[in-house]
């Protein structure tokens, strides 16, 4: 499948159930809530057409500060080492190296999901550009 550059984003909350219900009530969007990597996510759903209002979620974020950004994706399958060795060639600064994306099932176990990106498994990175704004980077396993 093949789909653009960006790929996926985060909105940063404080709460998901506050987060999620503002954007129900604003735009009528949809979420499930997933933990993935642990942290809890309120994913957009496809509407009655299948189509994804925005390809993302909400994030809960525990140390949240006022005006936190989004975080976008920008694709990475087959670049992954290229891209991370360009962005701290070039001034950025890696925060989150390259992690297998999973899904907590209960407190012992837990499995490798397919990505609602692309569904396949992924891998995730997040950085900082040479201009602080945080990013991230996905790449399909």
């Amino acid at each position: 499948m093949e789909h653009t550059a960006l790929v996926w984003l985060h909105i940063p909350a404080e709460n998901l159930q506050r987060a999620s219900e503002f954007y129900t009530n604003v735009f009528g969007f949809e979420f499930f809530i997933e933990q993935l990597n642990n942290i809890p996510h309120a994913v957009f759903k496809p509407d009655a057409k299948g189509r994804k209002p925005v390809n993302g979620a909400l994030v809960e974020v525990k140390e949240f500060t006022r005006g936190n950004s989004c975080v976008l994706f920008f694709d990475a399958t087959g670049k992954f080492e290229f891209l991370s060795e360009n962005i701290e060639k070039f001034g950025g600064t890696i925060l989150i190296k390259k992690t297998l994306i999973t899904k907590k099932i209960d407190a012992t176990s837990g499995y490798i999901p397919n990505t609602y990106i692309d569904d396949k498994p992924g891998y995730f990175m997040h950085f900082l550009d040479s201009e602080g704004n945080k990013m991230g980077l996905y790449g399909a396993h």
